[in-house]
């Protein structure tokens, strides 16, 4: 073996030989293990003794472990001496070269050398200097021909480090070329080395005059400058200024706490974005949580930075995820980074998505971008529009059930610094330093969808994606795009003529199952009660809605979405802030303080408008919806989706009870004024009754409760006279038709009782909750209640059956079997079949 390592060392070759190279003092292995690290390839010198000797073993295990399958010939088998024995099972996948016979020595030998990478006899000073070069001009021209220059002696090297020796009059085009198709280069660094390329094409095209060479527009491709240089010479790299931020904040019981601020860090980054890591955390004064997002710009860009967040923070848009405020991180007098408060980003960036999943199907890529560009029609929409300007995956937050909400992120190209991503989804326009435009954003969405149907970003001379990628052709039809709600009619249309699955939905929870986090079937938790749905989404409030169903009132987005087993059945196009609802048997009716009105029935959204002002009340009427406004609106909505406008109320509406048969209801107004309709007229007006609390039917008989009595009134419009009720708190629609239910706090101590009132005016008390209590639904004997921990609590026939502590809203249906809870994180759905 000795000769052969005399000849590898003649060739240039650094070889470490046992032999000759292991010494005293550090353990056997140890020895090993080290010079295994440092060497490119090992070469398994095989003989009978080699394969038996314990260190001997230990070495060929780990040089195999670095590569397993052989594909970088990390490990070359050579046998030296004839063997008895068989190769170790381990290796037999891997090839043999035989140098026992010496007929075929100098060929075998010349094999082998060729599996050999060349060294590369660097001048690292020198790189170094090369790679800050073009860093130390403030000559845009000048930085171009550094960067040139720079990426010609880089690539050169890595030509040789990663595939050999340079062939002959080999130009920077062919190196280039030959590192990007050899496949030994991450696709990041690959996109870097094409961005370099066709800079320097420029150079010496002398087509330096074509397109505006300015600083704003060299500043991402120095970002891609740095990265290929880091990423060639790892110490080079800059250290991260965030990564250890948190470590230096002070602790408290909560968490890390940003000081001389409200916000406390409570966890580590969920995920990394163009700024930085986003972190969940809390705000201490509003007592909700948030998350924080920590932004690494130089201090002589704050000002940029602070000024987009300005324009930012007045966008509301259920598809983006505008920041609430923003400050500095200062420790101990020193400044160390920027802070950006949004609400609760719920869910992966869309780039954790697809490193964990690959290539997504074209239904999912469809609706990612559409999400986006849903997004961009609200920034385009602002007054003056926004661009976004920095499109990216990274940038892009996909929810439990295929929700896609867009980070605002600034698009100043002094707050992009360092961003190479930020270059390779930029439009051609962008990339020259061109002002920032919607229809450079749709011109980045183009990009987007490329990498998420292909994993490659897109090249301006790429071939077209056939069907089998992109089956409804979106790309090129996005290319003749310029507006974003052109490019949401597209993908829209290309979306719904693909099979329901697979779909982003079902991509997301294949992404959490490779995290380990899956949604989980749970036993019975009580006799009679039983868990048939839990659904891993932050809601502020939840409804049943029939067999299985659910809506819910979605944190963060704000949006509806009727949610089935862990499927999205439908999702509301809109943010909605909801204040009143009305449950019925499958039904549910929705009302908004904008005005905003929806009515599901059977599982879909059947009806929908706005009214003029915040919907004071509705209520589910038959088949149809009455809802109305505080500015005088009243309408009918239907069940085919037509709607009515009725006679206004001048007062404006308050409260809205419907006769439990019939077509028969009771508008009560903002100034005690009462009107009865039949159907689609109004039939009287009685103004100045009363200030009604609440309204409701008992059979024929409208009760109407005041601050401290109960006035009931005939069918005929006879007026009882008022029965005191102090602590009276609200009516609801009784189990039956000619009975309604009152519910009263009664104290000291505060105690709340449930009573029944039927159509004789006769009053029975049916259930008594302990002090603290507050009663919030109730049908028959089932009800269900807030408790003074906070919490909420069902109960059925006196009992209380189950105690949410932790929840923070909860709906009971209308036959009362069906409790839907909200719960941190997650929305439970009970059935009491009991």
């Amino acid at each position: 073996m000795a000769p052969f390592v005399e000849l590898l060392k003649r060739e240039g070759l650094k070889v470490w030989f046992y032999d000759q190279d292991m010494h005293g003092g550090p353990a056997l292995k140890k020895q090993i293990a080290d010079a295994i690290k440092r060497s490119k390839h090992t070469i398994a010198c095989l003989t009978d003794s080699y394969v038996t000797r314990p260190w001997t073993k230990f070495e060929l295990a780990l040089s195999t472990h670095r590569d397993p399958a052989g594909d970088t010939a990390s490990t070359i088998l050579v046998r030296f001496k004839p063997m008895t024995g068989p190769v170790p099972e381990d290796v037999q996948h891997l090839t043999v070269s035989d140098l026992t016979d010496q007929r075929n020595y100098d060929r075998t030998y010349e094999r082998i050398t060729k599996l050999i990478k060349r060294p590369v006899v660097v001048d690292q000073a020198h790189l170094e200097e090369l790679c800050q070069v073009p860093f130390q001009s403030a000559e845009p021209h000048v930085t171009l021909y550094r960067i040139r220059r720079a990426n010609e002696a880089l690539s050169t090297f890595l030509y040789r480090r990663e595939i050999g020796e340079l062939p002959p009059d080999a130009t920077l085009n062919l190196i280039i070329g030959q590192l990007i198709v050899s496949g030994k280069l991450p696709r990041e660094i690959m996109a870097a080395l094409a961005i370099m390329q066709s800079l320097g094409n420029i150079v010496v095209s002398d087509r330096i005059d074509d397109s505006p060479i300015t600083s704003a527009s060299l500043v991402t491709p120095l970002a891609a400058w740095r990265e290929l240089s880091a990423w060639t010479f790892p110490e080079f790299k800059a250290p991260d200024v965030l990564a250890d931020v948190c470590e230096l904040l002070p602790l408290t019981a909560a968490g890390r706490r940003i000081p001389d601020t409200d916000y406390v860090i409570t966890g580590d980054a969920v995920s990394r974005n163009s700024h930085g890591p986003l972190h969940p955390g809390h705000d201490t004064v509003r007592d909700r949580p948030v998350s924080i997002n920590l932004v690494g710009v130089a201090a002589d860009h704050d000002d940029a930075f602070f000024a987009e967040v300005a324009r930012f923070t007045r966008l509301s848009d259920a598809n983006i995820v505008s920041p609430t405020d923003a400050g500095t991180v200062v420790v101990d007098g020193e400044r160390r980074c920027l802070f950006l408060v949004l609400p609760v980003v719920d869910g992966g960036s869309a780039q954790a998505i697809t490193e964990h999943h690959g290539t997504l199907p074209p239904r999912a890529a469809y609706e990612l971008c559409l999400g986006i560009a849903r997004a961009l029609c609200g920034f385009h929409a602002a007054e003056p529009p926004i661009a976004h300007g920095d499109l990216r995956p990274a940038n892009v937050i996909v929810g439990t059930f295929g929700t896609v909400r867009v980070l605002c992120i600034g698009s100043e190209a002094d707050v992009a610094e360092g961003r190479l991503d930020s270059f390779l989804f930029a439009s051609p326009q962008q990339r020259v330093g061109a002002p920032l435009t919607p229809t450079s954003d749709v011109a980045a969405l183009r990009l987007v969808l490329h990498y998420l149907l292909t994993g490659e970003y897109l090249a301006e001379d790429g071939p077209p994606l056939g069907p089998g990628v992109d089956p409804g052709g979106v790309l090129d039809k996005l290319a003749e795009c310029a507006t974003a709600a052109r490019a949401c009619a597209i993908l829209e249309a290309a979306r719904t003529r693909l099979p329901a699955a697979p779909n982003l939905a079902s991509v997301y929870r294949d992404y959490m199952r490779k995290k380990g986090i899956a949604a989980q079937t749970r036993p019975p938790v009580e006799p009679g009660v039983v868990l048939v749905g839990s659904y891993p989404v932050d809601a502020r409030r939840a409804w049943p809605l029939g067999e299985g169903l659910v809506l819910v009132w979605e944190s963060g987005t704000d949006t509806l979405a009727i949610l089935d087993d862990i499927d999205v059945v439908w999702r509301d196009t809109g943010a909605i802030a909801v204040r009143r609802v009305d449950i019925g048997r499958g039904r549910i009716a929705v009302g908004g303080w904008d005005g905003a009105v929806r009515y599901f029935a059977d599982g879909a959204l059947v009806a929908s408008g706005k009214l003029d002002g915040a919907v004071g009340d509705l209520r589910l009427i038959g088949d149809d919806v009455v809802a109305g406004s505080w500015k005088h609106s009243l309408w009918r909505f239907s069940h085919d989706g037509t709607r009515d406008e009725l006679l206004d109320v001048e007062a404006g509406v308050h409260r809205i009870a419907v006769a439990n048969h019939g077509e028969r209801f009771a508008v009560a107004d903002l100034a005690g004024g009462l009107s009865i309709y039949a159907g689609r007229r109004r039939v009287s007006h009685m103004p100045g009754i009363a200030m009604a609390a609440d309204v409701a039917y008992a059979g024929s008989r409208l009760v109407v409760l005041t601050d401290d009595a109960l006035i009931s009134m005939g069918v005929d419009g006879a007026i009882g006279l008022p029965e005191r009720k102090p602590g009276g708190v609200r009516l609801r629609p009784g189990a039956s038709a000619g009975d309604c239910t009152l519910v009263v706090a009664s104290g000291p101590p505060r105690s709340v009782e449930v009573w029944r009132v039927d159509e004789a005016d006769r009053q029975l008390r049916i259930a008594t909750f302990p002090p603290g209590t507050d009663v919030l639904a109730t049908v028959g004997d089932c009800h269900l209640v807030s408790t003074p921990d906070d919490g909420y609590a069902y109960w059925r026939q006196g009992t209380e059956r189950l105690h949410w502590p932790d929840a923070v809203s909860g709906a009971l249906s209308a036959d009362g079997s069906w409790v839907a809870v909200c719960r941190p994180g997650k929305v439970e759905l009970y059935q009491d079949v009991g």
